[in-house]
């Protein structure tokens, strides 16, 4: 049974998720109450991480929280919510520190912010900011923890990464961050100036393609080995990739306007996502 004062810290992780991000809630809150509490606190740190550099861009924030997660690994535990929780998480599930110091590193690239240079670059910033992650994880959804169910987990957010970046072109280049890979820009003929849009150049079209169709085999990928994560985790697993897969395919359907426009899955098909998931985990026999 959970402390009284650690269900009230547990309790303020699940608040910030389901204000900041209502589709990761609705999935893994169907996991056992300990597991979806776990995944929340882990959340919230992710969730504090990422603010510090693309709300308040206050790198001394990250800074701070590299140190206080030092002192943690340390034995010591800050007195504040996320923190608190988030020993509770480490003292019930065979969570390791090091994912966590490299999403630090990760959220700190944005800041002297640099153009991947090549598509490796790209998966080396998509790991560092979203594989990361998914090893934090991976001891909540694999039991046993091996080594293909934390193959799997990094490759699901490297692909959700891909898709986001993928989704906010027009956003980032605006913010004077430019993801995409400049040897395949320059290969593909896409000039900076392509992304200012309002209207995707052929050229862009075929230089997104080729980064969704990375995601997606990674997506096909993970769908196709569900087994190797435990039954009560195939849900959200599942959940998660086809939503991020209707992100491209909603991109798809608006003819690539995303330069000057944020595309979105809307609740009513999210729901339908839910629906489809559910199904074809009974199909499969992935849910037994």
């Amino acid at each position: 049974m959970i402390d009284e004062a650690i269900q009230k810290d547990l309790n303020w992780c699940e608040t910030l998720i389901q204000h900041n991000s209502s589709s990761f809630y609705r999935a893994f809150r169907k996991l056992p109450k300990e597991q979806a509490q776990a995944v929340f606190a882990i959340y919230a740190f992710c969730r504090i991480a990422d603010d510090a550099i693309d709300v308040d861009n206050n790198p001394e924030m990250v800074k701070a929280l590299a140190d206080k997660l030092a002192a943690f690994e340390a034995g010591e535990t800050p007195d504040e919510p996320m923190w608190r929780a988030l020993r509770w998480v480490f003292e019930t599930f065979p969570l390791k520190i090091r994912p966590f110091q490299e999403m630090l590193i990760g959220q700190l690239l944005d800041v002297d912010f640099k153009q991947p240079e090549s598509f490796n670059n790209l998966l080396d910033y998509c790991y560092l900011v979203a594989g990361t992650v998914g090893l934090m994880l991976c001891p909540l959804l694999a039991k046993p923890v091996t080594s293909e169910a934390e193959k799997l987990s990094v490759e699901l957010g490297i692909a959700m990464q891909l898709t986001n970046i993928l989704r906010d072109v027009g956003t980032d280049y605006r913010l004077n961050r430019i993801y995409l890979p400049e040897d395949l820009m320059i290969a593909l003929g896409v000039n900076p100036e392509d992304l200012a849009g309002p209207e995707p150049t052929p050229e862009l079209i075929r230089l997104w393609e080729c980064l969704a169709t990375e995601a997606e085999s990674r997506y096909n990928r993970i769908k196709a080995n569900l087994k190797v994560f435990d039954k009560t985790a195939r849900l959200p697993v599942l959940l998660s990739l086809l939503y991020y897969s209707k992100i491209l395919k909603r991109c798809r359907k608006a003819h690539y306007r995303l330069l000057d426009q944020r595309i979105y899955v809307p609740n009513w098909e999210k729901l339908m996502l839910f629906v489809t998931a559910n199904g074809q985990l009974l199909l499969t026999g992935f849910r037994q």
